[in-house]
This record gives structure tokens, sequence and C-alpha cells, in this order.
């Protein structure tokens, strides 16, 4: 029904015909992604041509289903208490272009991950290891200025949200006072070391004074923070399962295709453990 009220059968793919179930579409560019198979063996498969898959595609996204898909199953997986937003995990992965060099939303060298590459930024539910609200960007994005922006979008699942963690790459005051400010929780979050050459000295965060400021609205419980790890493990799922960024497609729009996808893949997986019917 989702797919069917925001895009009608009179919706025609370039070079298709209107007739095709747009739900039918949707499950086989799934099985796709799960398999990671060719559109010509998946179309053989479908009894479709390869060409009207492969056009579904961009439609599917530039018409917002995936983005509805994806906060539905968000939705629903919140009803059914699979979203509990006690602890909440954000972190981001990079994945180089699969041309090796600068495409269309891949600007700007990144130094560190030595490669050209985009940024998936992910916020799970530390328990359930259930996503919440992803942001995809340029590769060369500092972490922890997506990190609002990213919580702004998950608001309405963290009502009850205790605790937010993140890696030192998220150490910022400002972002901790957001945190405490705005979701009335606290943040998980490591205090950088000054420098390496700091590395085992009495004061390698700075004199005491600044230490206490900065450990403000922060929990620094290792129980705690080890929930932090759930993230990593989605990470590696989505790479290691359902193939993400292994498609031979160039540009951030259909790097965006296959994040969804294997989002969405992800999450109809883990409520179907559940028992939970997908409408």
């Amino acid at each position: 029904m989702l797919i069917k009220s925001n895009l009608p059968s009179k919706v025609q793919f370039l070079g298709g015909r209107p007739g095709y179930d747009k739900e039918l579409l949707l499950f086989w560019l799934l099985v796709k992604k799960i398999t990671n198979w060719d559109f010509r063996t998946i179309s053989s498969m479908a009894g479709m041509s390869h060409p009207t898959l492969i056009r579904a595609n961009p439609l599917f996204i530039s018409k917002g289903i995936y983005q509805k898909l994806f906060v539905y199953l968000v939705k629903l997986a919140y009803r059914q208490g699979l979203i509990k937003g006690k602890y909440v995990a954000l972190d981001s992965s990079f994945v180089k272009t699969y041309s090796g060099k600068e495409e269309f939303g891949s600007e700007g060298f990144n130094g560190h991950k030595k490669g050209y590459g985009f940024k998936v930024h992910l916020l799970i539910d530390a328990e359930t290891k259930m996503p919440i609200a992803i942001i995809v960007g340029n590769g060369i994005a500092h972490d922890s200025t997506l990190a609002v922006p990213l919580l702004k979008k998950a608001r309405p699942w963290l009502k009850g949200c205790g605790y937010v963690l993140a890696d030192k790459g998220y150490d910022d005051t400002d972002l901790v006072n957001w945190i405490v400010r705005s979701l009335q929780a606290k943040a998980s979050i490591p205090i950088r070391e000054k420098s390496k050459l700091a590395k085992g000295k009495i004061n390698r965060y700075g004199n005491l004074s600044n230490w206490r400021l900065k450990a403000q609205g922060r929990s620094f419980k290792k129980s705690i923070y080890h929930k932090r790890s759930n993230i990593e493990t989605v990470f590696s799922t989505l790479k290691r399962v359902y193939h993400l960024g292994k498609e031979e497609m160039r540009g951030i729009v259909s790097f965006s295709k296959n994040v969804y996808l294997a989002l969405i893949s992800y999450m109809l997986k883990r409520l179907k453990i559940v028992g939970v019917t997908i409408i």
C-alpha cells in the first residue's frame, strides 16, 4: 500500500510499460541486493526486461519510496518494542567509490581512508541493533558535524533516551551540550587526549579544570560504552551479508539506493525473526 499510494500504476518507466506491479519490482530489487547477482540474472528470474528493473531503482528513490519505507519500518519496529531508545549509538562507515576516482557526491580525497568515497552516518538502538535514522553524505565530512542532524531526525523515537554512545571522533562539547539539553540524556563519548605525545602523562587531557568542564554531561561507565560496538556489527552485516559497497555503481545517488536497499533488507529480516508481519 505504501508503494502504490506514492507511485500510482499510471507512472511509467522510460522505455517500459506501466503494467508492472511496483511492489513486485521492489521485491526483485531486494532479491538482487541480497544475492548481489546482476540485473540480467534477476530480470530473467522475474520474467521482466532488465532495463525496466534498472530504471525502477532511481524512480523509487526519486519518489521517496525507499526513504518512506525505511521510516515505516522504523515506526513498526518502535511499536513492536524493537526500538527502546534508552541506549542509542551513532557512527559512520566509509565506502570507497567503485571507480576509485572522484565522483558526483564524493568530491575530495579522504586522507585517512586513502581514497574517494561516501559515508553512511547511522543511528541505531544499541540494545536491539535496529536502525533508527541515516544520512548519506560526502566521504570527507567529519562525523561530529552530522551527529546533531542525525539525532534530530530520530527525535520522535528518542523520548526515553538515556545515553547516546559514540567513539572519540564525536568528542565535541557542543554536541554533548545538545544531547544533555535537547534529549535530557548523557553522552557516552570518550574525551580525546591532547595529542599522541601526551599519552601516558597525568595531564594528557589538559588541566584538571578543563577536564571537569569537558566531562559534564558524560558517562564514563565501561558497561554502557561497550554497547557501542553493536553499531560496528550492523555496518559489518550491511557490507558482508547485503554487499554494501560492492555494487558497480557510480555517484552518491546510486550509492544511496544501495544503502536504503541494504538497510531495508536488514530491517525486514530482523522484524521477521520476532514474528512481525509487514503490511
